[in-house]
């Protein structure tokens, strides 16, 4: 009796299949082998392209892809933009069997998706390009005469306005929408998926879904003009928008430098000369020379660099490409280069590929054919199909493995779902970036909507029709955190359009008890909020979920504004420039649960700001009481800094901007002492609870050495660690020397090493502006514990949204 029927016999069916699919050795050693690593590299990783609209991005690949010299290989421009994974030419296969996806196209069951295992094993991994090896073998061969046309999956109404569409639709005026994502080869560059990122400001709220990762080359794209200041200006939004939603790592490096920074190229394109009436394609293009000066690109350059290098490997010159040319200008030339290295150096870090990847791949196209529209799984019915289409033996950590190298070369997205704790895989990126997420922010959806940004059910089933299914794709859009529910509609902030009205917050409550704040991002990083304010939004409609007496709990949401009631209390939260202002006022009988209140709201703001980008420090800015009740316009505010020097002189008197005197107590916790006795102050946390991107700032500041040695290791002999500096010193410049003295101080003197103490040091050595800095990034304070406050109203706070 064999071990396969002894499974059967005692109904381990799924054991008895895996030991038929191993029976024959041939097979058992494929699949053993599939489950080791190539000793090759991946052929591809991702290009994230960035810029506002108009600045020549898609003109820019279109350039990359054109041949380096102008000769008869124009004809071949069109052959070198290909998804690479359908070069994989599929044989026909059979039905499928096991449980169906919750996400699949159920319009579509009767298609299969049985993976076929007579086809080629070669694809992504081949030395060299899958378009354009000259290898001799018989099935490349075939399978490249067979080539199916490019986007053949595409079955949903598909707009051509891609990089290699039709320049004169309609569409394209109108801009590029969403991500355009298309896999190409670039001369003398090799493979790139090519992530191209519209500069449409409302689809900004959703980028940090897909940035982050720094396994990857990123280009800033802007146009040059006669004001360099514009550019600059530019620039900065896009460099802070990709710092921000980069999650930093550690360890902290020499003067900052994070782990593994981002590869970012800025280009700077214009129009020059036409070099088309060149009088032969070998000769030289007329000489045409951008809006900005050598000197001018100079000077930005290195500011940009000392801004952003902790956190970005920034090439040093701005890359100046001129659009019109027929042939490779010099920044053309540069950017080829840079693109080479930065993908050779990325590609000689990173995990070497599972040999399971190629059969995946095949597979991969099979899947997408079955529910090409709706090419959505979840991820626990993806590690079903690995081991039962593609390799029985493949484990979820195989699985684990297998996705993450998919998504380094474009393959496939995967969406995480914290608060259903149920994750997708989006199987065709183009879907997801061109055609929903593209036509969700096109100008002709936005017409339809509604000006409080409520759609029904219908208004998807209208502009997606392909979809049997209306609630997936609603789904897919809540777990892209751009919409919630709000029965029977679902309700989009970045779609309302209706400003609150006049007597939003009317002065008639002289008998309530006012506080609020102005949560800032850290200085440098403006214009963030703007993109983040929706998904605050987003995050306050679900929360009211957690609310304990929904009856009693109503929120309205406006175009930058929102007003939450519960009970007595209002709160107000609105965007206010690059600030999102917090207003709570209520009666004086619940200034307990009004605390509760205004700190469950900002964390809120802070939680949600710190989901999308992890890389932007927030700071709390309170303001007057008084001036709030008064109603005043601009209401004075208590820095950071003024709170911390409070806490620091040990005094309960803080002034505000304006120069007027309240008490703490009435700014932080209403008036309420009681509250006020369970916060730990600023001043009093560890330094171990410091944040990487705090860390990062003072390794910036203090390792580098300082004429008058107020540098690290004045620090050192303050902290009481001089034993440390030559450990410390061995490192040179691989590790932090502030940082690495931090953290000792907080092993060796855990009781002593607050922020407290360390700000009392800094102004001793004269460094009073990283004391500032210290300030500005840690939290003012603290509660030290969270009782249950039950109040008439039935408000039950934990430290939770309410």
């Amino acid at each position: 009796m064999t071990a396969e029927i002894v499974a059967l016999a005692q109904e381990h069916k799924h054991i008895a299949v895996l030991l038929g699919k191993v029976k024959q050795e041939k097979e058992k050693q494929k699949f053993v082998e599939q489950l080791t690593t190539l000793d090759i590299p991946l052929n591809r990783i991702k290009l994230k392209v960035f810029g506002s609209q108009g600045a020549g991005k898609t003109r820019l690949i279109q350039a990359l892809q054109r041949p380096s010299s102008a000769s008869s290989l124009n004809s071949l421009v069109e052959s070198v933009s290909r998804r690479f994974s359908g070069s994989l030419f599929l044989s026909s296969s059979t039905t499928q069997t096991g449980p169906p996806s919750v996400h699949s196209n159920k319009g579509n069951q009767n298609n299969d998706c049985t993976f076929s295992s007579s086809t080629s094993d070669e694809g992504i991994h081949s030395a060299t390009s899958s378009t354009s090896s000259t290898s001799s073998s018989a099935i490349n061969s075939q399978q490249q005469q067979q080539l199916p046309p490019p986007n053949r999956h595409k079955t949903w109404p598909y707009s051509n306005n891609t990089i290699s569409g039709n320049n004169n639709n309609k569409e394209f005026k109108n801009g590029q929408q969403g991500i355009d994502i298309q896999n190409m080869s670039f001369t003398e560059c090799g493979e790139f998926s090519v992530w191209n990122f519209s500069g449409h400001e409302p689809s900004h709220i959703c980028y940090d879904h897909f940035v982050g990762n720094t396994d990857c080359v990123h280009l800033v794209v802007t146009r040059c003009s006669d004001d360099p200041q514009d550019e600059y200006k530019e620039l900065l939004y896009w460099l802070n928008f990709l710092k921000g939603r980069v999650t930093p790592t550690e360890p902290i490096g020499h003067c900052g430098l994070m782990a593994r920074r981002a590869v970012v190229a800025i280009v700077g394109t214009f129009y020059g000369t036409d070099s088309s009436s060149s009088s032969s394609p070998s000769s030289p293009p007329p000489s045409s020379q951008p809006p900005i000066t050598l000197n001018e690109a100079e000077a930005m350059m290195k500011t940009l660099k000392m801004r952003f290098e902790t956190h970005f490997e920034i090439h040093p010159q701005l890359l100046l490409v001129d659009l019109s040319a027929q042939t490779d200008c010099k920044g053309l030339k540069e950017l080829r280069n840079f693109l080479v290295k930065s993908r050779e150096s990325i590609l000689q870090r990173l995990q070497r590929p599972l040999r399971l990847l190629d059969p995946a791949l095949l597979f991969l196209e099979q899947l997408r054919e079955k529910y090409s529209q709706f090419p959505c799984v979840t991820w626990n019915y993806f590690t079903y199909l690995i081991p039962s289409e593609v390799n029985p033996l493949a484990s979820d950590g195989h699985c684990r493995q297998l996705i993450q190298q998919l998504q380094l070369i474009g393959e496939v997205v995967y969406l995480r779902d914290e608060c259903k704790e149920l994750d997708y895989i989006v199987i065709s990126p183009e879907w997801l970036g061109t055609h929903l997420l593209g036509t969700l922010f096109s100008n002709q959806f936005a017409q339809t909507n509604r000006t409080n940004g409520r759609l029904m059910f219908e208004d998807f089933a209208a502009a997606f029709p392909e979809v049997a299914d209306t609630g997936d794709l609603l789904q897919i859009m809540e777990t892209l955190q751009i919409c919630s529910l709000v029965e029977p509609d679902f309700e989009f902030p970045a779609f309302i359009t209706c400003n609150p009205p006049i007597d939003i917050w009317q002065p008639n409550r002289p008998q309530f008890l006012y506080a609020g704040l102005r949560i800032k991002p850290a200085r440098g990083m403006e214009q963030t909020m703007q993109a983040i304010f929706p998904r605050i939004q987003v995050s306050m409609r679900k929360s009211m979920q957690d609310f304990q007496d929904s009856l009693d709990a109503e929120l309205l949401q406006w175009k930058g504004c929102s007003k939450m009631l519960s009970g007595k209390m209002e709160a107000l939260v609105r965007l206010i420039g690059d600030s999102v202002e917090v207003q709570i006022r209520g009666p004086s009988s619940m200034s307990n649960s009004a605390i509760y209140f205004l700190e469950d709201l900002t964390n809120l703001v802070e939680q949600t700001a710190a989901e999308v980008a992890p890389g932007i420090s927030t700071e709390r800015h309170f303001l007057s009481p008084k001036h709030l009740k008064e109603h005043r316009t601009n209401p004075a505010s208590f820095t950071p800094e003024v709170i911390m020097e409070m806490q620091l002189n040990e005094s309960l008197i803080i002034e505000n901007s304006d120069g007027e005197q309240e008490e703490f107590t009435d700014v932080v916790c209403f008036g309420s002492t009681e509250v006020a006795g369970l916060l730990s102050l600023g001043i009093d946390i560890s330094v171990a609870q410091l944040q990487p991107c705090t860390r990062s700032e003072l390794a910036a500041l203090l390792d580098p050495s300082d004429p008058m040695g107020r540098d690290w290791s004045i620090l050192a002999v303050r902290l009481n660690l001089a034993e440390a500096l030559p450990s410390v010193d061995s490192t040179g410049q691989s590790l932090s020397r502030t940082d690495q003295l931090l953290a000792e101080w907080a092993i060796t003197t855990a009781g002593n090493a607050s922020i407290g103490r360390l700000a009392t040091i800094l102004s001793e050595m004269g460094r009073d502006d990283v004391k500032q800095l210290l300030f500005r990034r840690v939290p003012l304070y603290l509660f030290n514990s969270t009782p249950q406050i039950i109040t008439e109203n039935n408000i039950v706070n934990n430290n939770e949204i309410i």
